[in-house]
């Protein structure tokens, strides 16, 4: 059914910047028509309008050179007076090409609106959604409070036509005081693979309720926004971490995948895992034996947890959700180094190297050792030996793990060189810097260590079983590196490396085998790890997940 918006009313709610901004249809082509003509028989009316395509950047950044921009890893936030999305040129170039969902939250006058429109202005692709637009009665906005539901469920829809449609920036402008208030458009985000991002205004009187009912432009009583602001809920992710976009999402599993299949090449890894292989043609195939159905949102996206909050039932995870270092990182574009991979009959994960300024933002036990899994079949320790096996012809292409990125059409060898320059828009690879043996093998170590992307999981293994495994790895090649000796802040550190110690005894040397773009090492029960020649590097946006 249509929704009986008048031509006064539309004419008013344009020129106020509210229901039809100037970016809400830019789309190239087939898909600009498309979503226009789904629009029309929703009752909305498209307006077509010029847009301008370059990114507003403050003129201060402007003005800097390019060697003092290309000198610069990674934007450092500022007060909190800036937002990264705003001022950040990499996340902003970053927000252009992957999919963000801004769902604003404030009491009304407090400038959440006024926020929202400075986003939707930044940005080309973007739709504004609010149920406010939905209740202007002959230009004139009018509260009905039996038509509440109504105008909610008319933003609702207008939010996931928009996401249907793919528009790069979805900017949800409600007052949002509850969680369940925002649960639907979790919900879309989540299907849609697009990373949330809660936005609060940082106005000085956004808690002050006499202000509030001063400034607010829709006569809200002072009573009424009283009674809101009691109601206001902090709102705690599952967890916080940096989140790849689609694109890169499916590059990086894609990558994964070459890998295991370059493994499966190798006679003693093969034999170790063939009893998890359900290829049935006598090759292994490891692709449907690590899934990621345990995973919680969509499945095809993967991210790399800084904390894991559960909600606000960890201890101290309200607290590091409201530091001034978490609201301030909050939707900026982090460039995230991947330097191997690990492989246990549990779990295969991505390993992660944080720089100095993300280890600020990370909150995971690096000694945790609990096993969080369960048993694994034939799983047995092993004296790996032997010279290393060269493997210079090319591996044929495949489709997917377990067919599931068969429609993006990836056919290309991620290890071909220059394959992974296509990490999305800005992913690059890079050789890293010249290091002794001794590093290669121990790339990370001590505080931030655990960080890693889980890729799959055996049948039964939850996701946080490869940071477990990753642990007891980073602890086998302390002692095989002969790193035992680095100092430690942990007061379980040395235990834990003088107790692996003997379980290394029968793998002093744990065997290497070259593969394409790295090198492949068992340490025994299990355990490899793929030590990349060089680091993959991929741009992801620090966030939580709702």
């Amino acid at each position: 059914s249509t929704m009986g918006i008048d031509w006064v009313s539309l004419f008013f709610c344009y020129f106020s910047g509210i229901l039809l901004s100037k970016d809400i249809i830019v789309m190239p082509g087939r898909r600009k028509k498309a979503h226009e003509a789904r629009l029309r028989r929703k009752g909305f009316i498209p307006v077509r309008l010029k847009v301008k395509k370059k990114i507003a950047v403050p003129k201060a950044t402007r003005m800097a050179s390019i060697s003092q921009m290309e000198s610069l890893e990674e934007a450092q936030p500022g007060s909190l007076d800036e937002f990264p999305f705003l001022s950040d040129p990499k996340t902003m170039e970053y927000i252009e090409g992957s999919r963000t969902m801004f769902i604003m939250r404030g009491l009304p006058g407090s400038g959440k609106s006024s926020l929202g429109k400075q986003i939707s202005d930044a940005y080309g692709n973007t739709v504004m959604c609010s149920a406010d637009n939905f209740r202007y009665v002959d230009g004139a906005y009018v509260f009905d409070r039996t038509k509440l539901h109504e105008s909610h469920e008319k933003c609702r829809e207008l939010a996931r036509l928009s996401a249907d449609s793919s528009i790069n920036v979805i900017i949800i402008d409600n007052t949002n005081i509850r969680v369940w208030e925002f649960k639907y458009y979790l919900e879309i985000a989540r299907r849609k693979q697009y990373t949330v991002v809660l936005v609060e205004p940082r106005t000085a009187w956004k808690w002050d309720i006499r202000e509030l009912a001063v400034k607010n432009s829709h006569d809200v009583p002072e009573r009424k926004i009283r009674e809101m602001a009691g109601r206001y809920e902090v709102a705690v992710p599952l967890y916080f971490g940096w989140f790849l976009n689609a694109d890169d999402s499916a590059r990086v599993l894609t990558v994964g995948e070459q890998v295991l299949k370059q493994l499966s090449e190798v006679r003693e890894f093969a034999e170790e895992f063939k009893c998890y292989s359900e290829s049935g043609t006598g090759s292994l195939d490891l692709t449907k034996y690590f899934t990621r159905e345990a995973f919680t949102g969509n499945k095809n996206s993967v991210h790399c947890t800084a904390m894991f909050t559960k909600y606000g039932k960890v201890p101290g995870s309200e607290v590091y959700a409201t530091s001034e270092m978490v609201v301030n990182s909050c939707g900026q574009v982090f460039r995230i180094e991947i330097v191997g991979f690990v492989i246990t009959p549990r779990t295969f994960g991505a390993r992660v190297r944080l720089t100095e300024y993300q280890k600020k933002l990370w909150s995971v036990d690096d000694y945790e050792t609990s096993n969080h899994g369960t048993p694994i079949r034939g799983l047995r320790s092993r004296n790996i030996s032997g010279e290393s096996e060269g493997w210079d012809a090319g591996l044929p292409s495949s489709p997917s793990l377990s067919n599931r990125f068969a429609q993006l059409d990836l056919e290309e060898d991620i290890f071909e060189e220059g394959a992974a320059d296509n990490l999305a828009n800005t992913a690059t690879e890079h050789e890293s810097e010249e290091t002794e043996r001794e590093a290669k093998f121990c790339p990370t170590w001590g505080f931030g260590s655990r960080a890693h992307i889980t890729l799959g999981c055996a049948p039964g293994v939850p996701p946080v079983q490869t940071g477990l495994d990753l642990v007891e790895v980073i602890q086998t090649e302390a002692v095989t590196s002969d790193l035992s000796g680095v100092e430690s802040t942990h007061e379980s550190a040395a235990s834990d490396l003088e107790s692996v110690t003997s379980e290394l005894s029968l793998i002093s040397d744990p065997g290497s085998f070259s593969i394409k773009k790295g090198e492949a090492r068992c340490y025994g029960e299990g355990r490899w790890v793929v030590y990349l020649d060089k680091s993959i590097h991929v741009d992801a946006m620090y966030s939580g997940f709702y």
